[in-house]
């Protein structure tokens, strides 16, 4: 490179699959048109685009001098920023049941890793090692595929949720909080419920009997 003002390389986003075809809903833009740089030090051109993640794609530079033209090709894996999560938390639970929150993102390369928070506390990893607080841990947080497990709910759990998800490309993204609310099985309205249909039951069979005995009464 030169002192002289460097020309914009033409950045041209090619899609390769079974053979060409036009393409669209693919965006292409630069940060900088008119790039200056002294000689033998960096100078970066960029070349941003916006594509479906299943699209694959090939980047092609063009240095355009007098002379000719020259290429650039680039073949290699594709940075992507992630984009906000989708979250699902249970709006409510029974205390000792199993209850799963999950969160995901697809449009981040390299995949996103997640963290969960509650009440705006990040949560801990369970490693099977480490100090006090480890041992507390009632729940199982896997950062690759964005899931918080609870094998066995508490009261204690009951909170606002959310999650975060970044790949070390760009800006983390986080979904928006949702409360869970956990609360005890009511144990003493279960028996009343039971209690209740079985006087019904009862009082149903009772009925029967008598209409049954009256009837035949009658036709003797």
């Amino acid at each position: 490179l030169t002192s002289k003002q460097i020309k914009l390389l033409l950045c041209k986003s090619r899609v390769f699959q079974s053979a060409y075809h036009e393409v669209t809903g693919i965006s292409i833009e630069t940060d900088n048109k008119n790039v200056k740089a002294e000689e033998f030090k960096e100078a970066i051109l960029s070349c941003k685009h916006k594509f479906s993640k299943e699209t694959s794609l090939r980047i092609e530079w063009k240095k355009i001098q007098s002379r000719g033209v020259s290429f650039v090709y680039y073949n290699g894996e594709f940075t992507v920023a992630p984009t906000i999560p989708k979250c699902e938390v249970p709006s409510s639970a029974m205390t000792g049941t199993v209850v799963e929150l999950s969160c995901k993102e697809t449009e981040g390369s390299p995949p996103s890793e997640y963290q969960w928070y509650k009440n705006g506390v990040a949560l801990l990893e369970k490693t099977g090692t480490g100090g006090a607080r480890a041992a507390n841990i009632t729940y199982t947080m896997n950062k690759k595929s964005g899931t918080l497990l609870f094998n066995t709910v508490t009261k204690n759990d009951t909170g606002e949720y959310f999650c975060e998800a970044a790949n070390g490309i760009g800006l983390s993204q986080k979904c928006s909080v949702k409360r869970m609310q956990v609360d005890d099985l009511n144990v003493s309205g279960i028996i009343a419920a039971v209690v209740f249909v079985a006087l019904v039951m009862a009082l149903c069979g009772l009925g029967v009997f008598y209409d049954f005995k009256h009837t035949k009464s009658f036709v003797i």
